[in-house]
């Protein structure tokens, strides 16, 4: 693995600062690449050498997190809601100022799409060997309903509700839907 030059790392880390700040009070297609340089403090020249604009800088934000999510699914085993919260929320708590912006303060529903995206083979793979009366189509919808579920209910109550309260809330949820194929 490549190691980035500490400069680097840190105008990276300055632009996308920046870019955060400014997503808290505007749509990332009203936000150009001289207000992220201006309040970063950097030349538009030094922000062309690491990005072509201000959706890549936005794409590689939304990528680390993701990245951090997929990580934290390798560690989950596909029925274990309880752990798979407990991810939600580490991952909430290390990237704060992201989630904040991206998730929590709906800046970007892409980011969300991902993540979602990201754990449905590994889960349905899962679910096949687990649930044999389910038919794909099946599986499919069950992943949809209990994968937008339980990332709405994280975001719309990360403010609102313990993370205990959504671990007992979900875990019903889940093993309600699955006894309908067990």
């Amino acid at each position: 693995m490549k190691r980035t030059d500490a400069r680097v790392r840190y105008t990276q880390k300055i632009l996308k600062e920046s870019l955060l700040s400014l997503l808290r009070d505007k749509p990332i297609n009203k936000i150009t690449v001289k207000e992220v340089c201006d309040l970063a403090e950097l030349n538009r020249a030094t922000f062309y050498a690491h990005y072509s604009d201000c959706f890549a800088l936005l794409e590689s934000i939304e990528n680390e997190l993701v990245e951090a999510f997929g990580q934290s699914l390798e560690l989950v085993k596909s029925f274990d809601v309880s752990a798979l919260i407990e991810a939600f929320y580490g991952i909430a708590e290390k990237h704060e100022a992201v989630c904040r912006v991206l998730i929590f303060g709906n800046a970007s529903s892409s980011v969300l799409q991902k993540m979602i995206d990201l754990a449905r083979d590994m889960s349905i793979v899962y679910w096949k060997k687990e649930l044999h009366s389910a038919t794909e189509e099946e599986l499919e919808m069950l992943y949809t309903h209990l994968s937008n579920g339980l990332l709405h209910v994280f975001v719309e109550g990360y403010d609102r509700y313990s993370k205990e309260d959504v671990i007992r809330f979900m875990n019903r949820i889940v093993s309600c839907s699955l006894s309908l194929f067990r």
